[in-house]
């Protein structure tokens, strides 16, 4: 006992009470600070727990926005550069690889071929099938055009029934030649579609790189031209552009 109370009790009675209620009293408040202080202390580390879970739900929101909106971007850079039907890089992106391909095939000193193919007898096909056998055809013809070529070629759609071919790191022009046999007899063999069979021939127009020139359009209209000549000449063969005298 506190020397004081107890000299307390042995003399006056009621001063002794009164500082041990005063005690007692004070041993309470302080117990109840305590247990105040106790549960403000757990109420603040819980409100610091919620904190760090909505600050780590916000984080995992936001990720997955920064994610979505990436795949929406990526899909639009897709899209902007491949033929919706085909897959394919479309003429834009194309152009973009011929034009990279260049520099490439300037230092590593090697050509390049520009094959420009268009379909004979797709029309008949589309007419007599539908737009959806059309369709089958068409992305059947990708593939098979891109089974006739190396992966680092590119193979593009530019029209309706058009595409465009790009043979990287030749070493000249009988390097085409060999590929242009090679999709004219992989393209004539007859399709399956839906519910009927179709049979499609090409004809193929092809510039070189550097021979023919170093202009990307000039390049592409030079195939375009060798290949309208194979269409008034007779069809599912191939030619090169010749330059004029």
């Amino acid at each position: 006992m506190n020397p004081e109370l107890f000299s307390l009790k042995t003399g006056n009675t009621a001063e002794f009470q009164r500082r041990l209620l005063e005690k007692s009293l004070a041993m309470r408040a302080q117990a109840y600070q305590s247990q105040i202080k106790a549960k403000l202390l757990t109420q603040a580390i819980m409100q610091i727990e919620n904190s760090k879970k909505n600050l780590q739900s916000l984080n995992d929101t936001l990720a997955n926005e920064i994610a979505a909106r990436k795949q929406v971007e990526e899909k639009i850079r897709y899209m902007a550069g491949h033929d919706n039907l085909t897959g394919l890089p479309n003429r834009t992106l194309f152009k973009d690889r011929l034009e990279t391909a260049q520099n490439t095939a300037i230092r590593n000193k090697k050509k390049l071929a520009i094959m420009f193919i268009d379909l004979d007898g797709f029309k008949a096909v589309n007419d007599t099938f539908g737009h959806k056998a059309g369709d089958l055809l068409l992305q059947e013809i990708a593939q098979r055009l891109e089974a006739a070529v190396r992966k680092a070629d590119t193979v593009a759609r530019v029209g309706g029934d058009e595409f465009i071919v790009l043979l990287n790191g030749i070493e000249c022009s009988c390097d085409a030649e060999l590929v242009a046999k090679k999709i004219l007899l992989s393209l004539g063999q007859p399709i399956c579609l839906t519910d009927n069979t179709a049979k499609v021939g090409a004809s193929i127009g092809i510039s070189i790189f550097p021979d023919h020139g170093d202009n990307t359009e000039k390049l592409i209209t030079y195939a375009d031209d060798a290949m309208y000549g194979i269409k008034k000449s007779g069809k599912n063969a191939y030619a090169f552009h010749v330059a004029a005298c």
